[in-house]
């Protein structure tokens, strides 16, 4: 009688999406680095441009994980291209100088959106702001716990203070298209109404 073999199907799992929209221009080496280094991880098309309105900056780099903010993104989806993206970011703020370039990096998952603006920052401000985007999951997943807060929220956005040399300022939002509800009160740990 012939063996018969069952081969199991192996799938390979889906790359998550991700979006960049630059806000003014980069150069050609820069949009082809930050494609490059993003689709080792990432289903994306080219970076898509827009008019940049803050006349503060000449650049504002805009990119969107379709991931939730958990410590896996840089550990087994971007893994050594983080590195990559936090140099290639320093770069492009390096080379505005004075004109000024800023990131905003969101995260989708969840049921929820997670924005970190950096405005406009010196060098290593940027290196540190970067630095931490990385390191904050932890913490955030303990700020995001149901418990502290009063009804889910979709949207929650982050702001680099560079005073305090820390991502502060969390502000909660019920849906996408309002203004802030609430704001985070690290002194009692909880979401309080805006």
């Amino acid at each position: 009688m012939p063996s018969l073999t069952i081969r199991e199907a192996v799938t390979v799992p889906e790359k998550p999406l991700a979006d960049v929209l630059v806000e003014g221009e980069l150069s050609p080496f820069e949009h082809e680095t930050l494609y490059r280094i993003l689709r080792k991880g990432f289903r994306l098309e080219h970076p898509s441009y827009t008019e940049l309105l803050d006349e503060d900056l000449a650049t504002r780099v805009n990119v969107t994980f379709h991931y939730p903010y958990v410590a896996t993104i840089f550990t087994d989806v971007l893994q050594e291209n983080w590195r990559d993206l936090k140099e290639l970011l320093r770069q492009v703020r390096y080379r505005r100088g004075k004109a000024g370039a800023a990131f905003t990096l969101t995260f989708i998952g969840d049921g929820r959106r997670l924005v970190f603006k950096s405005g406009v920052l010196e060098e290593k401000e940027l290196s540190s702001a970067l630095d931490q985007i990385g390191h904050l999951t932890g913490i955030l997943a303990q700020i995001l716990r149901p418990e502290t807060m009063e009804k889910p929220l979709q949207l929650v956005e982050a702001h680099y203070d560079r005073k305090s040399d820390r991502w502060h300022e969390f502000k909660g939002f019920d849906s996408l298209d309002q203004k802030p509800s609430y704001v985070f009160d690290e002194s009692v740990f909880r979401w309080v109404p805006s």
